[in-house]
C-alpha cells in the first residue's frame, strides 16, 4: 500500500488535471477520482492511527474461531 502522502499527491495531481481540462466533462471526472483518493488517504490514515483495521486484518479476523474440515 502507498503512504497517506502518495495518495493525497495523486489528489493533487488530480485537481490540477481537473483544473486543466480542456473538455468539460474532464473537469468533474478528474475532481472525482482526486476525491476518491483523499478518502483513501483519509482510510489510510484511519488505518496507521489503529482506529481502523486494515482490510488483511479484517480477513483474518473474519477467519479465526472458525473450523475447517
Amino acid at each position: 500500500m502507498k503512504s497517506v502522502e502518495d495518495y493525497r499527491t495523486i489528489a493533487e495531481n488530480c485537481m490540477r488535471k481537473a483544473d486543466a481540462a480542456k473538455d468539460e466533462r474532464h473537469g468533474p471526472l478528474w475532481a472525482t477520482m482526486a476525491k476518491s483518493w483523499l478518502r483513501l488517504a483519509e482510510h489510510r490514515e484511519r488505518i496507521d492511527s489503529g482506529l481502523e483495521m486494515s482490510p488483511i486484518d479484517l480477513d483474518e479476523a473474519s477467519h479465526k474461531g472458525r473450523k475447517y474440515n
